[in-house]
């Protein structure tokens, strides 16, 4: 009973719901600003390293992906924060650090949304597939008499 009192009390403990913020701005390659219960906070990204090179796209990427979204922010011991956006759950500072700010310009839209393919080009001859032949039919037999 003990251990069972003491296991409850650990997991309460070290549950820590994180609530759901909006991003209001951008200010650079690796601190957004969002709104946390009506006060502007300005959160920096953990573990994410953007050469000065690429500040402006990564910046422009970020602006492009989470202005206005609601994104949910894990704060670990040493202080530093990760990013899920909502509802897909992208990790930001994975995307970051993976670079995906240098990738191609595809819109990725949410399940139930179509999103156009690339079109096919039309055969210059159309091929017609012939009909299978029946199989041949069996004489009918008289039944033998005896």
């Amino acid at each position: 009973m003990m251990k069972r009192l003491f296991v409850l009390l650990f997991l309460a403990c070290s549950i820590h719901a994180s609530p759901m913020l909006r991003v209001i701005s951008v200010k650079n390659a690796r601190t957004l600003v969002v709104d946390n219960r009506g006060v502007a906070a300005e959160i920096t990204l953990g573990q994410v390293v953007v050469p000065p090179a690429e500040e402006e796209a990564a910046a422009a990427y970020l602006r492009n992906t989470l202005t206005g979204a609601w994104v949910m922010v894990e704060t670990d011991v040493r202080g530093e924060s990760y990013v899920y956006r909502s509802p897909d759950a992208l990790f930001i500072n994975g995307e970051l650090s993976r670079r995906a700010y240098l990738g191609s310009s595809v819109q990725m839209t949410y399940v139930g949304e179509v999103m156009p393919g690339p079109r096919r080009a039309e055969p210059a001859v159309k091929v017609v597939k012939a009909k299978p032949k029946p199989p041949p039919r069996r004489p009918h037999r008289r039944p033998r008499l005896r």
